[in-house]
């Protein structure tokens, strides 16, 4: 990490983001713990129920440590090859094998093979009522490219293996009853829940194992403006961790909805299929938004400018490069306006907005 001393601000009016990144070295316990303790030291940024023990959300979006999946997925009789994928849902309680058939006959349709189901271990008795009442069933299921898949036989790249699993992905959601994904990724899982920061640690015990590692971690503390508090309302979402409102929602909504169906055959998926989730929030739409378009082959750097792009047209210091992205851009992609602050990652990249104004910066955090 290139700063070791963590510095917080007394703001009190939005939800709390932020990063905590390894630069130029392995994954590390180090990056987690300390991702927990920034996290826990933005309590005052979030809401909290009357109860006084439901959170309006926290969470964090990490690097797949795959050490730490290796051995407790053998204690659980599954053996993980080099690569796979980890699907992180929260199931309604009463329909769990509905949810648990739809994954296993699903995945053979994306020429994957199904590894396993683990369920998550959790601490309900640190959670409050409002908490307790609707918490989910965690579970995680482990799926890998089958042997003889075209992605191995073809100079396979994980890329690929995303583009698969985002496909299952959406043909899941499209059966009622099958779950939330919190995340479902060969690169990045999300802990996230109806928690306070602190409650985080002690409610997912996984995060508080030793070999438990990241090479980075974003973290979120939320403050719930535009929706009710839940559980799969919490963030980080799948990319993207986001203080703020957008105020162009509803028409950026709209535009998208009018270029889902050009999106959806573009990405193969089924007609049924919902890029946008209905019933979710600014952010998580923005973040649907945003994997949209890198499952479309940009990169999460292009993605981010194009959809939040700078105030560029009369911009004398633009670097021309930029200008001419921008100007390419901007009669296929309206701007979402209003974010006050956008961390987001793949997995190899992280990166910051503000607003739409020309600072951004992106790094390198998987090789």
């Amino acid at each position: 990490m290139a700063e070791s001393r963590l510095t917080f601000t007394d703001d009190h009016d939005a939800c709390g983001v932020g990063f905590i990144a390894q630069l130029g070295g392995p994954a590390s316990r180090a990056v987690v713990e300390r991702g927990l303790e920034a996290l826990a030291r933005l309590a005052h940024r979030g809401g909290v129920d009357a109860d006084g023990r439901s959170g309006d959300g926290a969470g964090l979006l990490l690097s797949i440590p795959k050490a730490f999946f290796v051995k407790t997925a053998r204690a659980h009789g599954i053996a993980l090859p080099a690569e796979f994928g980890v699907g992180m849902v929260f199931l309604q309680r009463g329909q769990e094998n509905q949810a648990i058939d739809a994954v296993q006959a699903a995945v053979s349709k994306f020429d994957l093979s199904f590894l396993g189901w683990r369920t998550v271990p959790t601490d309900p008795s640190i959670l409050g009522p409002r908490s307790r009442d609707s918490l989910p069933v965690v579970r995680q299921c482990f799926v890998a490219p089958n042997k003889s898949s075209s992605l191995k036989s073809s100079g396979f790249e994980s890329s690929d293996f995303e583009l698969q699993l985002f496909r299952l992905r959406q043909e899941l959601e499209a059966i009622p009853g099958s779950g939330y994904y919190c995340s479902f990724s060969s690169r990045t899982i999300v802990y996230k829940g109806l928690l306070t920061p602190e409650q985080l640690a002690p409610f997912y015990l996984d995060l508080n194992d030793p070999e438990f590692e990241s090479a980075f971690v974003v973290f979120h503390q939320r403050y719930s403006t535009n929706t009710q508090p839940s559980w799969s309302l919490a963030q980080p979402f799948r990319f993207v961790a986001h203080n703020g409102e957008i105020n162009t929602i509803s028409s950026n909504r709209r535009w998208f909805q009018a270029r889902e169906a050009a999106l959806r055959r573009q990405l193969e998926l089924a007609d049924n299929s919902r890029l946008l989730q209905p019933g979710m929030s600014d952010s998580a739409s923005f973040d649907n938004a945003l994997e949209a378009l890198v499952r479309s082959g940009a990169s999460v750097a292009e993605s981010a400018l194009r959809l939040v792009p700078p105030a560029w047209e009369h911009d004398e210091c633009l670097d021309p490069i930029l200008r001419e992205f921008l100007a390419r851009s901007a009669p296929e992609q309206e701007p979402w306006d209003g974010p006050a602050a956008l961390i987001f990652s793949d997995g190899h990249f992280i990166g910051a907005k503000l607003d739409r104004g020309p600072e951004a910066f992106f790094l390198l955090v998987d090789p």
